[in-house]
């Protein structure tokens, strides 16, 4: 299943794997794998969750909430089963679901966006923890299958137009007034004797690398 995962990807898991322990849960979930996905918190999965609202720690609140968990010191990580913990048959099907939108949208490798996806796409504990905080997870889905060039809707809610208010990276939700920046690329290369190459000037979010715009020079 992981042959596609990049080490980033296998990451999250790993990352889920440990919170159910840390929580004393017997197996892996939905819930696990969105946990996963926020303690690893610089990648596009997360900057993508980050727009949201939601924090690990209201996500692991609303988790146990719908879980429960373990009776004890399940704080110290020890009240988890001993042995490898199994992934339930939803979390299955949400990396099973990764892969394919890898493949769907040619991509190299498994990567966390993928897994964000999956999560989203079966309908498991991690939407109901997701609704309970608010999220409009049809929304977020959106978000989260855009590439970074397509990021020029904002995902986070409109926010009233109030002098004094700055416009926000659609990818990180980052204020373009401090992370703006601009940068000329030259052009493809000439076609043929006498064809002019112009560059072009590449408007980003220094945050989170999204490209927000082009022009020629």
């Amino acid at each position: 299943m992981f042959e596609r995962f990049s080490n980033r990807a296998r990451r999250v898991v790993g990352l889920a794997r440990e919170e159910a322990r840390r929580l004393g849960h017997p197996h892996i979930g939905t819930e696990h794998l969105l946990l996963g996905l926020l303690l690893d918190g610089e990648s596009r999965a997360a900057r993508t969750l980050a727009v949201t609202g939601v924090t690990l720690e209201t996500v692991r609140e609303k988790t146990v909430e719908a879980v429960g968990r373990a009776r004890g010191d399940a704080g110290d990580g020890k009240a988890g089963a001993k042995g490898d913990l199994a992934l339930t048959s939803r979390a299955k099907r949400a990396l099973d679901r990764a892969g394919r939108f890898s493949l769907q949208r040619r991509d190299a490798y498994v990567e966390t966006e993928h897994i964000l996806l999956g999560v989203l796409d079966v309908e498991g504990t991690a939407g109901q923890v997701l609704r309970r905080l608010g999220v409009d997870v049809a929304r977020l889905r959106d978000a989260a299958d855009r590439t970074p060039v397509e990021r020029l809707v904002a995902t986070a809610p409109e926010q009233p137009d109030d002098e004094g208010t700055s416009p926000r990276c659609p990818a990180c939700g980052a204020a373009l007034d401090a992370t703006l920046a601009h940068r000329v690329l030259p052009g493809p290369a000439a076609a043929a004797q006498g064809t002019v190459m112009r560059s072009f000037v590449v408007a980003y979010c220094s945050a989170c690398g999204s490209a927000l715009g082009a022009a020629p020079e």
